[in-house]
């Protein structure tokens, strides 16, 4: 696998370390789900590869990705092509999940045509043994309908969760995971009040779209869990080998 150096705490290469592709090292922060195309080596980023033009990025990117359909980029004469490409990229080994893709109420597409598009992607999920990466927007009775009904073996991540401590057990009694972004540091968002009661072996944290480094996430958790940011550090960590199965 190709290698990249990772920084120590002091901002130094330490002599003979490496960032594989298969997971996190010991002292990397780890940001679950990304769109930024940036790279820091304190860091283990899976970037999110979801709609037509870049999907295929996959191919050329020297990094960990997640490759998936966007219900945002669904378009029906494309559909068979982009799903065939999901398909093809789930057999590369540094693409480490599936998606993002799911359900999203508050677009035009219909919900549907969008169930269909979502499960065409579990199921490549499934048979590829990878953890698949949910977006959801105003369905989260349909999903955790889905999640009941396909009872998947391989673990749904619901990235961006902002949600009460119901639908966080709901979820999780189900073996989801629950990737948390920037509402974490909003003062009245949904997350911010019920992150304390969520079980800390199923929470990531991530950037998606934001543009400020992942750190301040985890330094912001750590604070609100009243743990040191080496034992957030670590959780997270142990959190990956059991999603990821390493």
């Amino acid at each position: 696998m190709p290698s990249h150096p990772i920084l120590t705490t002091n901002g130094q290469v330490p002599e003979n370390a490496v960032l594989t592709m298969n997971g996190p090292l010991e002292n990397q922060f780890i940001d679950l789900h990304t769109h930024s195309h940036h790279e820091d080596p304190a860091v283990f980023a899976i970037r999110s590869l979801v709609k037509p033009g870049e999907m295929e990025l996959y191919k050329t990117l020297n990094r960990p990705v997640s490759v998936g359909l966007h219900p945002w980029f669904i378009d029906l004469r494309e559909v068979g092509k982009m799903i065939s490409i999901v398909r093809e990229a789930s057999k590369v080994d540094h693409v480490l999940a599936i998606g993002e893709c799911g359900l999203d109420m508050a677009i035009q597409i219909v919900v549907d045509q969008q169930t269909k598009v979502f499960i065409e992607q579990t199921a490549i999920a499934e048979e590829s043994g990878k953890p698949l990466v949910i977006h959801c927007v105003k369905a989260y009775p349909h999903l955790l309908a889905l999640i009941k009904q396909l009872k998947p073996t391989v673990p749904w991540i619901f990235h961006g969760f902002n949600h009460n401590e119901q639908v966080a057990n709901d979820l999780i009694r189900h073996g989801a995971f629950l990737s948390i972004g920037s509402d974490l540091l909003r003062d009245n968002s949904k997350i911010r009040k019920s992150i304390r009661l969520i079980p800390p072996d199923r929470i990531f944290l991530e950037t998606d779209e934001w543009q400020q480094p992942v750190s301040k996430l985890y330094a912001e958790a750590a604070n609100i869990l009243n743990i040191s940011e080496q034992q957030l550090k670590a959780q997270l960590r142990k959190n990956f080998k059991s999603c990821f199965g390493l």
